[in-house]
C-alpha cells in the first residue's frame, strides 16, 4: 500500500513538474470577455435641453468645421476630420443634414466661419434659415488635434435653434440652444481605448475583418470617426414639440 502511494506521488509530481516547466505557453487563451473588462468611456460635458427635438426641427444647417486657433495640427485635422461630420450625422438620423460651404456662409454672412461662441445676431439666423430652409444650426469647432498616437481629437458642438424674427437678446438665444458637447477623446485613456475598439469591432472590422482593434487608436481617421459617433449619439432624439 506505502508502495502504491509513493509511485502515485512520483507520477503526480513528475506531471506538475512538466506542467510548471512548458510555461504559460500551454495555457489557452484568456476569454475575450475578460480579455476587454475595464473602464469604457461616455460623454459627460453634454447639455441637453430636453430628452427629445422639438417635433417641428426636421432640418439642420451644418456650418463649416472651425479651429480655436491656426496651429499646424488643427488646421491638417480640420481638413481631415470635416468630411466625416456630414456622414455621421445621417447615420444618427436625427434630422435632414443640409452642408453649407464656407462659400455659401461667407456669401449670406459676410463670413466664411461662425463659432457658436461669437456674438450672434437675428439677420444671421435668418439668412442662414432663408437660404437653407432649416429649422436649426450645428456649430461646429475642433479644439484639439493630435494625429500621432496616442491620437486624441477635441470637438465643440451647439445645436442652436433658428429663434423668431425680432431682436435677439441673450435670453432669447439660450432658451434655443438644444444640445452642447465639449469633449477631448484621448486614445491613451484606457475608458477611450476600450470604448474606441468596442466601436471597432461593431462598425469597423466587416470593413477590414483581418485587422486587429487596436488599429483604431493609431488612425486619426478611424479614432475621429468613433469620437464623433460616441458625441452625436449623445444628441436628443426625435420625439416632443419644445415651446
Amino acid at each position: 500500500m506505502v508502495d502504491t502511494i509513493k509511485r502515485m506521488r512520483a507520477v503526480f509530481g513528475l506531471g506538475l513538474a512538466g506542467f510548471l516547466s512548458a510555461g504559460c505557453h500551454v495555457l489557452p487563451p484568456m476569454p475575450t470577455a475578460i480579455q476587454d473588462m475595464g473602464p469604457r468611456y461616455h460623454p459627460s460635458n453634454v447639455y441637453l435641453r430636453t430628452n427629445a427635438l422639438p417635433a417641428q426641427l426636421r432640418r439642420v444647417a451644418v456650418l463649416p468645421l472651425v479651429s480655436v486657433s491656426s496651429s499646424g495640427y488643427l488646421v491638417t485635422g480640420v481638413e481631415t476630420l470635416a468630411p466625416l461630420i456630414p456622414a455621421e450625422l445621417e447615420k444618427c438620423k436625427r434630422f435632414e443634414v443640409i452642408q453649407v460651404s464656407s462659400d455659401e456662409l461667407k456669401q449670406w454672412t459676410g463670413k466664411a466661419s461662425w463659432r457658436a461662441d461669437e456674438p450672434l445676431s437675428a439677420e444671421f439666423f435668418a439668412r442662414v434659415s432663408d437660404a437653407t430652409g432649416c429649422d436649426a444650426v450645428l456649430f461646429s469647432q475642433l479644439t484639439r488635434y493630435a494625429p500621432y498616437q496616442p491620437v486624441a481629437v477635441g470637438w465643440k458642438f451647439s445645436l442652436v435653434a433658428v429663434p423668431p424674427a425680432g431682436p435677439l437678446t441673450a435670453a432669447i438665444l439660450k432658451e434655443k440652444v438644444l444640445w452642447c458637447a465639449d469633449e477631448v477623446l484621448d486614445a491613451g485613456e484606457p475608458g477611450v481605448s476600450n470604448a474606441a475598439k468596442d466601436y471597432y469591432g461593431q462598425h469597423m472590422r466587416n470593413e477590414a475583418p483581418s485587422a486587429d482593434a487596436s488599429t483604431i487608436l493609431s488612425s486619426p481617421v478611424e479614432f475621429g470617426q468613433y469620437s464623433l459617433a460616441a458625441l452625436l449619439e449623445t444628441m436628443p432624439t426625435r420625439g416632443i414639440k419644445v415651446r
